[in-house]
Order: structure tokens, then sequence, then C-alpha cells
């Protein structure tokens, strides 16, 4: 992840880096903290952070656990099918939460790679992650964030294409470069 790509079709990424204790306090094995703008200058927040094996105490953090704690309120839960190919015939389905803090709202999806699949739930994390170290010796798995400001300017359903169409560009490249089954 360290070598993920600061070019995305047309958005541009500047990489950015988490404090010492906070990567301490995630126990993961690598990430990525990426903002991306496309040509008008809005923002796409991504992180993706990877667990080469989770275990009881050191396992992926949720943004639904970890975003209240900074603050971030969320009015708004629940699974959508993300489209990612034309006519929307290929998606996957990923969490949605609509966030606020103070003044500032803000649109994330978010979601789990697991060993070849994409889940979104903590009990199903959880039941794959004993299943697949029973059947396969593998406990690794990924969280794959995407958030975006609402601007003050725009209507949601705007910060919700611009989601859309950010995720349909890396996720293709984010295969590369997390294990699969």
């Amino acid at each position: 992840l360290d070598r993920f790509p600061d070019r995305v079709g047309s958005w541009e990424g500047v990489r950015l880096g988490m404090e010492p204790e906070i990567i301490r306090e995630l126990d993961l094995t690598q990430y990525v903290l990426m903002d991306y703008r496309d040509e008008s200058g809005r923002v796409v927040g991504f992180y993706t952070a990877y667990y080469e094996s989770q275990r009881k105490g050191e396992s992926i953090h949720s943004p639904a656990t970890c975003m209240p704690g900074g603050g971030w309120v969320f009015k708004e839960s629940g699974r959508v099918r993300l489209p990612l190919g034309e006519g929307g015939l290929e998606w996957i389905s990923v969490k949605r939460a609509l966030m606020e803090k103070d003044a500032e709202k803000q649109l994330v999806y978010y979601w789990f790679p697991m060993r070849g699949r994409i889940l979104t739930d903590a009990l199903e994390i959880k039941l794959y992650t004993f299943w697949d170290a029973l059947t396969r010796q593998r406990t690794d798995g990924a969280l794959v964030r995407l958030v975006t400001p609402i601007y003050g300017d725009e209507r949601p359903e705007h910060s919700e294409a611009r989601l859309q169409a950010f995720a349909r560009e890396i996720i293709p490249i984010l295969d590369r470069y997390l294990p699969g089954e």
C-alpha cells in the first residue's frame, strides 16, 4: 500500500500520514491515507488499512465505532449498492453514512475486503474470520473507507455522485494491492 498511486483517473492524490500512536492503537500491518481532488478541486478522502492477521484485540476498527469517538455523529446509516460498471450491472454492497460534526457534513462509504469477500457487518467479519482461520488458515483482511464533504454550495446527491465516480475508479486499482482469495 505504500506504493499506491497518487493519480487515479483524473483524480490527483496527496499522501497523508497518521501519528505513530494512532498506528500503534490501530495495530494494522499497512495503510494508505490520501486526499484525492477532482478537476473542480473537490476532495474524496481515501483510507485503506490492511491487517495481515486478526485476533482478539487486534482486528479491524470499523468507522461506525471510531468516527463517533472523533465527534462525528452518524445521522443516516445503512447499506447501499455501489454501481461499478455502466448500467449498474456490476455492483458491490457497501455501508453508507451521512455524518455531521458541528456545521460540517460528510458522506462516507466503507466496506471490508476479506479473503475474496466484500463484507459490511461486524458479525459477518467475526464469523468469516473464525471460519477462514479454521478452513484456510487465514485471518487477513482490510478496511476501505471513502469520505467526501458535502460542500455548502452543493446538494447531498452531488456528493454521492462524486463518491460513486471515485469508487468506480479506485476499486479496480485497489484489487491489485490487497490479497484476494
